[in-house]
């Protein structure tokens, strides 16, 4: 099955949709210096529904903002530049992954109320310790787990064996994509996001949330930040793709690599930094249908 499938993820990552063209201009707005809120503004006009996504998302709970946004330059104005171009880039991916109406898919409301727990939980944790970008903190949370959704768009039969272990053998999702695919979700998010040319950190993020010290020494602390995010998310059960059982937050890579960087993390309270997960319930249910829509 190893072999076999080595040959489909060969044609997997070479025939992947193609991110759609404004994303592509959104990324290289970014990354001009000369770029301002007008023209990411006018970029994101462009696509009709991207703007759509846009106003729903500066009008959900999740952002709280006093008063309605009707229009994408306020939006932009509200929110700020790189905020609002990481929204739309991570919508962009994730609908040129959809997969066709009444295709069969693993629990796609699971997992994105894991992934956006996770980038709410690193955003926290980067206030908190003062490490790294609030805005590409979040957004490297909430596409950490891409790799699990081209694997289940593009292979979901194999896929379902996959899931199926990891709860019959009460081992972690990464382990069993190794065991029946002989490759794994964050080596392939990674794949996806270089042929898409993101951002190298969100890119990072993706290739190496579950082996934080082999990322570059740019990246490891963002990198280090999602990772541990990503364990604190299943302590509120917003958990997605197998059970690695008593995980000891404190002998994690990601946790050693933070106190290495910001020796303050000693200090929170990691328990209570998750119960407090709870307040926000709703507004990561908002955000996940947003998302999925």
């Amino acid at each position: 099955m190893i072999a076999d499938f080595a040959r489909k993820l060969e044609n997997i990552i070479n025939f992947i949709p193609p991110i759609p063209a404004v994303i592509v201009e959104l990324i290289r707005a970014l990354d001009d210096e000369n770029s301002n809120m007008g023209t990411i503004a006018r970029v994101i006009a462009k696509d009709p529904p991207m703007s759509m996504n846009v106003l729903k998302v500066a009008n959900s709970a999740f952002y709280r903002l006093a008063n309605k946004v009707s229009t994408v330059d306020h939006a932009v104005k509200m929110l700020g530049v790189k905020e609002i171009s990481m929204i739309c880039v991570s919508c962009g991916a994730y609908q040129a992954l959809k997969p066709p109406r009444d295709a069969g898919t693993f629990n796609l409301q699971e997992f994105w109320k894991h992934s956006v727990a996770t980038g709410v939980i690193a955003r926290t944790l980067c206030k908190e310790l003062s490490v790294g970008d609030r805005q590409t903190i979040y957004f490297g949370g909430l596409l950490h787990d891409i790799g699990k959704v081209v694997l289940d768009r593009f292979a979901h039969d194999v896929y379902k064996i996959v899931m199926q272990i990891t709860h019959d053998e009460c081992i972690a999702m990464i382990e069993a994509e190794k065991k029946i695919l002989g490759e794994s979700h964050d080596v392939i998010g990674g794949l996806i996001m270089d042929k898409w040319k993101f951002p190298f950190v969100l890119a990072d993020i993706a290739r190496f949330h579950h082996n934080v010290s082999a990322s570059s020494e740019q990246s490891r602390p963002s990198v280090a930040l999602c990772a541990l995010a990503d364990e604190l998310a299943r302590l509120q059960f917003y958990g997605f793709g197998g059970n690695k059982g008593g995980v000891i937050l404190e002998e994690t890579q990601a946790f050693r690599i933070l106190a290495g960087i910001a020796p303050g993390i000693n200090n929170i309270d990691m328990y209570k930094l998750v119960q407090d997960l709870e307040t926000l319930r709703d507004e990561i249910g908002e955000m996940e249908k947003i998302l999925t829509g």
